[in-house]
């Protein structure tokens, strides 16, 4: 388990440092599917950050491909939910 929240704390960093997010989750999912136990394999991602006010969606998936590209190598699955905050606000009150 030590293994999977350095990863994820490396990973959260990463886009902490990049990206000044508003706000960040990481979810590991890779329990919801026939991963081994000490492994991420399954990752869910969403981030809130004004880097993303003048990006589409495509581009915002991009960079942070780019950004954590040496980190993704043993990941199977990266699910990605990417705002600015205008996004952010207008979907929370929903």
């Amino acid at each position: 388990m030590e293994y999977i929240f350095m990863i994820i704390n490396k990973i959260k960093n990463q886009l902490i440092s990049q990206l000044q997010p508003i706000y960040l989750k990481i979810n590991n999912n890779s329990h919801n599917h026939s991963s081994l136990v000490k492994s991420i394999t399954h990752l869910e991602i969403i981030v809130v950050s004004h880097i993303f006010e003048k990006l589409k969606l495509i581009n915002r998936h991009r960079l942070i491909y780019n950004i954590l590209e040496k980190d993704l190598k043993n990941i199977h699955s990266l699910s990605l939910f990417t705002y600015s905050k205008n996004e952010w606000m207008k979907n929370k009150n929903k």
